[in-house]
């Protein structure tokens, strides 16, 4: 027993000593070389190939080379930068924090912290800011200090408690990449060395490759990554995939950065369909018991007292009907998959529609180990969920929402987004749009996605009203064509608008030939245009889930119908396939987020599930449906 413990201690004093070393970085300048550059910093030119193995490939000029510098040498606080002093500077026309920060070596987010009032205003001419002015001798974290390296290849230095799939997802990493890399590593020590990718240079040397597929674009004033999505028909994601500087400084007025050109944007566009079909039920390996918890806006104290109308107040709260019908699917999910052998163990929370109460909540299970959490639904309640249980490396699924969310990396986007919709119906007709004559009509209400359209299709007509007050059918007549097909886009949510081009096209059908496409099947086509007109149109939509061929059928409308006495509806069903999903994930690997890394696509009775990683964040689901009205008013799957 003594042996072990002074082992041990031995293992523990050489994990220290590893952990003595600190980094800094140099940019090689014209004339250097790894011979002068290792005198200058008094180490070893093995010491500096050791963690800059791409410095024997040739000219290092211009390169930023990752320096290993000794304790006994360097007595810096490798975790913060102390403030020397502050100089006053008064802001000048047309200067923007991202313009002062670089122009003082420091970045934005310095010059916020110590001007607070930059967090919540703009920054104005004539503002009298502090720029504080750090210590030359502080650096920043080790593994920081590498990522600075503009090196394909980088070393990692393990960190206390630090476990694989954090280092794969710190670099976004597959864990197939990562142990490719370090073969025959398994347990991971305090100290330990490991390959990894810069994904900084892996994206920039992406860029370089393929600069002639994008367009420089300079930030204008209170310019927002929603204003540039909406405006260039991409994501967050990407924009920060092609401007690494996005993820360090910001989005900042004054700032040049790259938008991939339509053609680029629609090969980012994840291909669906290619992706291979994942049986679930064939991988489940671990059956352990899975305890998850599920928040729910319910409400329900409001049913509280003999003399309330409980059927009143269920017919009028429509967010207690959705909630409602989403759980009854997850009790059927979690008793499907109890009878696969797989025990679950759920935990049922109402957030009761209050940001206090999920606080209170959120506080209540900060110390809960769970495999997975669902819920909440509302965007900054799930966002806060994230943050919280992220400290214990907790997945959190949002349910329900189709906006883009802005959560820790433990946070899944389950619904795809509108963005999502949209790419996957812009690369459909982008693949098939040769001969065809390609026309544009939106309402004002979505100018956005009409300039999106315009820029990916320069190409087509946009379809332009006589009056103002309504659509004429020869507003149509004047942009058809009689030898092309025509392939109609509309973006609107207006009935009036919709009525009339659906009639009006109709009517046309026999002298042309045309289609009707949409990113969204809003309510006027469930209500109020006939069939008929829309299978005659072969109208198709991007929808996040199938109108199941033979949904009474299904083993899941059956057991539901027996249980409720009647048919699932949209969200019930959404629940049950969001829950299987989840729990079966969780038997198919040791955790969610190894189950994450099969590669392909589930499907469960409507929907189906292709999770990716984001650059800054969390995971999106861009598994999206296009559906078209056939020949006798049946639907088709057509992806």
């Amino acid at each position: 027993m003594k042996k072990n413990c002074l082992f041990f201690l031995l293992i523990l004093l050489v994990s220290l000593q590893t952990f003595a070393q600190s980094f800094e970085t140099h940019k090689v300048k014209s004339g250097e070389n790894i011979s002068s550059i290792a005198k200058k910093y008094n180490v070893s030119e093995q010491s500096i190939y050791k963690y800059n193995p791409d410095a024997k490939k040739g000219n290092l000029t211009g390169v930023v080379l990752v320096i290993p510098v000794s304790s006994s040498s360097d007595n810096r606080n490798y975790e913060k930068q102390s403030v020397l002093n502050f100089k006053e500077y008064k802001v000048k026309r047309k200067e923007t924090l991202y313009s002062i920060a670089k122009a003082n070596g420091i970045s934005v987010g310095d010059l916020k912290k110590y001007n607070t009032y930059l967090y919540d205003e703009e920054l104005g001419k004539g503002d009298v800011i502090r720029i504080p002015v750090f210590s030359k001798n502080d650096t920043i974290n080790i593994n920081n200090s590498v990522q600075n390296s503009s090196f394909e290849n980088l070393k990692h230095i393990v960190m206390p408690q630090e476990g694989k799939m954090a280092i794969a997802r710190k670099y976004g990493m597959t864990m197939a990449q990562l142990n490719a890399l370090n073969p025959g590593v398994t347990d991971l020590k305090p100290g330990q060395v490991l390959n990894v990718i810069n994904p900084q240079n892996k994206d920039s040397k992406a860029a370089q490759d393929a600069g002639k597929n994008f367009i420089s674009y300079t930030v204008k004033p209170k310019e927002n990554y929603y204003r540039l999505t909406k405006q260039f028909n991409t994501s967050k994601d990407t924009l920060i995939k092609y401007n690494p500087i996005l993820a360090e400084e910001g989005l900042e007025a004054g700032m040049t950065i790259k938008i991939p050109k339509p053609q680029t944007m629609l090969n980012d566009t994840l291909s669906v369909s290619a992706s291979k079909k994942i049986k679930l039920e064939e991988l489940i390996t671990n059956r352990r018991r899975k305890k998850i918890a599920v928040m729910l806006p319910f409400s329900l104290r409001q049913f509280e007292g003999d003399s309330i109308d409980k059927e009143a107040l269920l017919k009028d709260d429509r967010v207690l009907r959705v909630s409602l019908d989403f759980y009854s699917g997850v009790v059927t999910a979690i008793d499907s998959v109890e009878k696969l052998g797989i025990p679950i163990s759920a935990k049922v929370f109402d957030t009761e529609k209050s940001s206090a109460k999920v606080d209170e909540i959120l506080r209540q299970l900060e110390y809960d180990n769970f495999d997975a959490v669902i819920g909440p639904v509302l965007s900054k309640n799930v966002e806060k969920a994230s943050r919280l249980f992220n400290r214990n490396n907790i997945p959190v699924l949002s349910p329900l929402i189709d906006a883009e969310l802005n959560g820790e990396s433990n946070l899944l986007q389950t619904r795809p987004s509108k963005l999502m919709m949209e790419k996957a119906l812009i690369t459909y007709i982008d693949s098939l749009k040769e001969g065809k004559n390609l026309l544009i009509l939106a309402d004002e209400k979505h100018d956005y996605l009409k300039s999106k359209l315009v820029y990916t299709f320069p190409e087509a007509t946009v379809v332009q009203q006589a009056k103002e007050e309504y659509m004429q059918a020869s507003d149509l007549v004047k942009v058809l064509s009689k030898e092309k097909e025509n392939w109609l886009i509309l973006e609107s949510e207006d009935l009036e608008l919709i009525s009339n081009a659906t009639s009006y096209l109709n009517a046309m059908v026999p002298e042309y030939k045309i289609r009707i496409f949409t990113s969204d099947k809003s309510k006027p086509y469930e209500d109020e245009i006939s069939n008929e007109y829309l299978s005659n149109l072969q109208f198709t939509y991007a929808s996040v889930a199938k109108e199941c061929e033979d949904f009474e059928n299904n083993a899941f409308v059956k057991n539901y119908e027996s249980d409720y006495g009647i048919l699932p509806n949209k969200f019930a069903t959404r629940g049950f396939d969001l829950t299987y999903d989840l729990l079966l994930r969780l038997a198919a690997a040791e955790n969610l987020y190894e189950a994450l890394e099969l590669e392909g696509m589930t499907e469960q009775v409507e929907n189906k599930f292709s999770y990716h990683k984001k650059m800054i964040g969390g995971y999106y689901n861009d598994a999206v449906y296009l559906i078209k009205y056939d020949e006798g008013l049946t639907l088709k799957v057509i992806n």
